[in-house]
């Protein structure tokens, strides 16, 4: 898996429950309902633009699927250029009938019209995803693609360094957190229990914990709550924390810094996705063994709310002549036992309540020194918020967020953003408030 992927994923998920405003609606519903209603005979042929590695799983339906081939285009990850590859196709009439559409994507490719309603092909599948994928894949009631994968959050910690500092179990809640944090400070001030919060996709993971949300819409107008009583809760601890020496300047899997400390018996524990266990056996080998997993530390005991990060659907996009094949070969990808497989080989953590059973996550994991992982990212999964709405300026956000953390703390960095987002919805023609 390419660094840029990586990147991509650490963005952020979210679980979208929008209404999405009037005139997109009313622009997008021409052109879905002339390609629904134009039919076809005879063998389909489909273009799927993507920069997941989907090649063998497309291969495994074109096997099953004689009649109805799909052809597999590598582009750049979406922020990289290949949303704008994919829109500009679609408006030179070129564009493929399906895409890999990142879940906080789906309303900025819908104000593009890009995206295709799918309800009508895929509202009787949604049962076998969890439901804040099937959240994460829909905007206003409206199904706008299949999901694929999800990014469960979890807290990877050092069993041997828990022992080495006296911690007997990882902590449950973030002022246990803390105390760990503090207790490992105390013992050696070089040693750092976890990673700081430094991105905009995982500030929005936090807070989607906390069970608020950075956006809502009503009609044609939408509000931005940014700065809200959840995402103020979480900058201030994380901020605390940093203030104090308490965390590492520096992420978790695949950072080469991280990597250093970790090497160096210098870092405890991480927050993060499932999919970042990946990063650990590719860049931490001789790590296997010492690393285990547990659920996400929590504001209250006993609360078990956690959050995701990370995560795509596959989305029919306008234009598609054959929408209903499409949708066949997105649910194929997302619920197909092998190609959920595959996919899970890949690195991904599936949608698929199924694949989720998958015996490759349900069995002891070497690397976690025989820990049953996938028991814990399953638990995660189904206790993830379907409270968020996304917005349509995602990239924009996460821009103004890293460039306002460079010169300020984290809640100076919230009421920046707040602003600018307001500015950057006004600039597409949107009507919007503050929340």
């Amino acid at each position: 898996m390419d660094r840029t992927t990586i990147r991509t994923r650490r963005l952020m998920t979210l679980a979208t429950a929008a209404v999405m405003a009037f005139g997109v609606g009313a622009c997008s519903s021409d052109k879905n309902d002339s390609a629904e209603e134009s039919g076809h005979s005879g063998p389909v042929k489909m273009e799927f633009w993507g920069w997941a590695g989907y090649e063998k799983i497309v291969d495994q339906w074109n096997a099953a699927h004689p009649d109805a081939k799909v052809t597999f285009k590598k582009i750049p990850s979406g922020p990289k250029g290949g949303y704008t590859q994919i829109s500009n196709a679609i408006t030179a009439g070129k564009g493929p009938c399906l895409a890999q559409i990142e879940y906080q994507n789906l309303p900025s490719m819908l104000v593009k019209n890009s995206v295709m309603d799918i309800t009508k092909y895929a509202s009787d599948g949604m049962d076998k995803y969890v439901p804040s994928a099937v959240s994460s894949s829909s905007v206003g009631g409206k199904i706008y693609g299949v999901p694929v994968d999800v990014g469960p959050m979890v807290l990877y910690y050092r069993k041997d360094l828990f022992a080495k500092y006296d911690i007997t179990k990882p902590p449950a809640t973030w002022a246990a957190y803390k105390a760990d944090a503090e207790k490992v400070n105390a013992a050696d001030s070089s040693v750092k229990f976890g990673t700081v919060l430094a991105d905009a996709g995982s500030l929005a993971s936090f807070t989607l914990q906390t069970g608020q949300s950075w956006y809502s819409a009503k009609g044609d107008s939408w509000t931005v709550s940014i700065d809200n009583s959840g995402t103020r809760k979480v900058a201030s601890y994380w901020q605390d924390l940093k203030d104090q020496g308490l965390v590492a300047k520096h992420g978790s899997a695949w950072d080469p810094q991280f990597n250093k400390a970790s090497e160096a018996g210098k870092v405890l524990t991480f927050v993060a996705p499932a999919w970042a266990a990946g990063g650990l056996k590719s860049d931490l080998k001789g790590e296997a063994g010492k690393w285990r997993v547990a659920p996400m530390p929590t504001w209250k005991a006993g609360d078990g709310t956690s959050a995701s990060g990370g995560g795509s659907a596959t989305s029919v996009m306008t234009g598609c002549k054959t929408p209903r094949e499409a949708v066949q070969f997105a649910d194929f990808l997302s619920s197909d036992p092998q190609a959920v497989k595959t996919g899970i080989e890949g690195g991904l953590y599936p949608a698929s309540k199924a694949g989720q059973d998958d015996p490759s996550l349900t069995g002891g994991d070497p690397y976690f020194g025989g820990q049953k992982v996938g028991d814990v990212y399953k638990t995660s999964a189904a206790q993830v918020p379907s409270t968020w709405t996304n917005g349509p300026t995602f990239q924009q956000v996460d821009t103004d967020f890293t460039g306002a953390l460079a010169k300020g703390t984290l809640p100076q960095a919230v009421t920046k953003v707040q602003a600018s987002t307001v500015t950057a919805i006004k600039k597409l023609g949107l009507s919007v408030t503050n929340g």
